[in-house]
């Protein structure tokens, strides 16, 4: 689709794939932070890695598409810099709405889709192109499915993102109330790479890591062998061969025992295992940039999080 991508996005994507506008109306509810009722309702998506169940898959968002009277979902992915649409998914779409055919423009070596995204709560998506993933999606009829593609990190680009996991709902804004931002705890953020890089304390140090939105099969994974022994035991330890690149990837699973953090928020860890692998290709790079592992949202289900690319923080409580 786009060539010449870069191999450290897809180094990245080796650990990250297996582990893992409308003002809103926020409001304080008896000093609770509570997502008001102008924002965006999601679903989770079940997914399957190696034989895994993984509950927390992906954030499903619902949209219209100009011209199609049907409620569609999209996969919230931040670890893409663009919005995509299904290639066969397309062509069940245009076989529907012919009209739509004039909507795709051909590129060198890709095509692009245009419509103009809207999100449940009425506000449009920053970027009405969808880049077109060929060979990928469901090619039935239109009623017969409803995932047509991704949302990337395009439509959050100097904007604040907050998602409250216990509520599933989500907010896309441009400014804060002092007040609102008063209830959060916050982290330097910074955004590279079509990925988030953050502080996580662990062990009474301050370690990079990234956070993905995408499947997040383990709540920790890391490439620190000091730091997983540090934070597990060895009881109730577990390993899992995954497959990536042609090749099997090892991960060593142990319970965390030890209180890791972001900014000043602990974060859950009851019946939640960290993950070490010493696989050469996700090593060598993520070592280059001076990161420790992923983290999924697995470790969130209990907190709101606000990704702050206006101010290039993150916060959490």
């Amino acid at each position: 689709m786009i060539k010449h991508v870069p191999f450290k996005f897809f180094v990245y994507s080796i650990l990250i794939s297996l582990v893992f506008a409308c003002k809103n109306d926020t409001k304080i509810v008896e000093n609770k932070y509570e997502i008001g009722a102008d924002t965006i309702n999601f679903q989770w998506q079940k997914l399957k890695q190696g034989g895994i169940t993984i509950n927390h898959g992906a954030i499903l968002i619902p949209v219209t598409l100009e011209g199609i009277d049907k409620t569609f979902k999209m996969q919230l992915d931040l670890g893409i810099n663009h919005n995509v649409i299904y290639g066969d998914t397309l062509a069940a779409i245009t076989s529907a709405y012919p009209e739509l055919q004039n909507n795709i423009q051909h590129r060198d070596g890709y095509e692009v889709f245009y419509n103009r995204i809207q999100f449940s709560n009425h506000q449009l998506a920053k970027e009405d192109s969808l880049l077109v993933r060929e060979n990928f999606g469901k090619s039935e009829n239109l009623k017969d499915f409803d995932i047509i593609g991704t949302l990337g990190a395009n439509e959050i680009k100097n904007k604040i993102l907050l998602i409250d996991f216990r509520s599933q709902q989500l907010v896309i804004t441009n400014k804060l109330e002092d007040w609102e931002e008063d209830t959060f705890s916050f982290t330097p953020l910074s955004f590279k790479n079509n990925q988030l890089y953050l502080d996580l304390i662990a062990a009474g140090n301050k370690h990079a890591f990234v956070y993905s939105t995408q499947a997040s099969l383990f709540p920790l994974a890391t490439i620190d062998a000091n730091l997983f022994k540090n934070i597990t035991e060895a009881k109730n330890s577990e390993t899992k061969q995954l497959k990536s690149w042609g090749e099997e990837i090892s991960f060593a699973g142990s319970d965390i025992t030890t209180k890791i953090r972001i900014a000043n928020v602990n974060l859950p860890i009851n019946n939640k295992k960290a993950f070490f692998t010493d696989a050469k290709k996700v090593s060598e790079v993520l070592k280059t940039e001076n990161i420790k592992g992923v983290i999924g949202s697995d470790l969130f289900m209990n907190n709101t999080i606000m990704i702050d690319l206006v101010n290039n923080r993150f916060g959490i409580k």
